[in-house]
C-alpha cells in the first residue's frame, strides 16, 4: 500500500451533525472506576492500564485498602508527572517517621526528550510500594494517554470481596474502542475496492491484527504498536474513514 495514495484520498465526512454537538449531549462515564487490590498486586495480579488524558489528570486512591504508599516508581516521566498527598521515601526533606502517602494523581505533559531514556512503546509503567500492619506490597500499572472525551478521574484500589477467590470483573469494550476499529475497518476496505491493497500483503495482515486488538478493548497506541502498524498510520486512516470530530456514545450505550 503506497501512503502518497492515500494522502490524496479523500471521503466525505460522514454524520455533518456531529459538528453542532453540545455539551448537554455529552454522557459522561463514571467519575471513579474501582479496581480489586488482588487484580494488581500478588499471584493473580494482571498490569491495570490507567488512562491519563491531555489537561484531565487521573488519581490513584489507596483510602478504601487503608494501605500507605511508601515509594513509586515511573519508568518513563518523559510523557507523565506525578504528585502524591504526603512524602515518599528516598526524599530529602521527609522524615523517617512522616513518610507515607494514599492517594496518587497523575497528569500529562509536552513530551521532553531525555538523553538515554528510551521510548515506552508500550505505556509508561509505574511500580507503587504501600504498607499496611507492617506489610508491604507492590502494585503495577501501565501509564498510557487517553483518546477522545475522558472516561473516568480516578482509580480506587478497594478490598476483595472473598480474600481466596479474587472477584474477576471482565471490562467492557469501551464505545470509542469500537468506534475507532469501524473506521480503520472502513478505509481498508475502500483502499482494497482501490486496488491500493491486497489481502495477502503484510500491510493488510497488520491492519486486521489492529482493527481485532482495538475492537476487543486494548488502548489504541499499544494495539498499534503489537500489530506493528504506526500512530502516524493509524490517525491518517480513521481521519480518512470520516473521524473529523471526537464522537460521544449515544444515549444508551453505558
Amino acid at each position: 500500500m503506497k501512503l502518497r495514495y492515500i494522502d490524496s484520498f479523500s471521503l466525505i465526512t460522514p454524520c455533518a451533525i456531529a459538528s453542532v454537538l453540545t455539551l448537554n449531549q455529552v454522557v459522561l462515564a463514571n467519575t471513579i472506576r474501582q479496581v480489586a487490590a488482588s487484580q494488581v498486586s500478588g499471584e493473580n495480579a494482571k498490569l491495570q492500564t490507567v488512562k491519563v488524558w491531555p489537561g484531565h489528570g487521573v488519581s490513584i486512591s489507596f483510602y478504601r485498602t487503608g494501605e500507605t504508599i511508601k515509594k513509586i516508581w515511573l519508568d518513563d516521566p518523559s510523557k507523565f508527572v506525578f504528585d502524591v498527598d504526603g512524602c515518599l521515601e528516598g526524599l530529602g526533606r521527609c522524615s523517617g517517621k512522616s513518610t507515607g502517602a494514599g492517594f496518587i494523581h497523575i497528569r500529562q505533559i509536552e513530551k521532553v526528550k531525555i538523553p538515554g531514556l528510551p521510548p515506552a512503546s508500550y505505556g509508561a509503567h509505574m511500580t507503587v510500594i504501600t504498607e499496611a500492619g507492617g506489610t508491604r506490597k507492590s502494585y503495577h500499572f501501565r501509564i498510557v494517554s487517553g483518546t477522545g472525551a475522558p472516561q473516568y478521574s480516578q482509580i480506587e484500589i478497594i478490598g476483595d470481596t472473598t480474600p481466596n477467590k479474587p472477584e474477576q470483573v471482565e471490562p467492557k469494550v469501551s464505545y470509542l474502542a469500537l468506534s475507532d476499529s469501524r473506521y480503520i475497518a472502513k478505509v481498508m476496505q475502500v483502499a482494497l475496492y482501490k486496488q491500493w491493497i491486497t489481502v495477502d500483503s503484510k500491510l493488510w495482515k497488520r491492519l486486521n491484527q489492529l482493527v481485532e486488538l482495538r475492537s476487543q478493548g486494548e488502548e489504541l497506541v499499544i494495539a498499534a504498536s503489537n500489530a506493528g502498524v504506526s500512530m502516524q498510520l493509524v490517525e491518517k486512516l480513521m481521519s480518512l474513514g470520516g473521524k473529523r470530530f471526537i464522537e460521544m456514545p449515544p444515549l444508551n450505550v453505558d
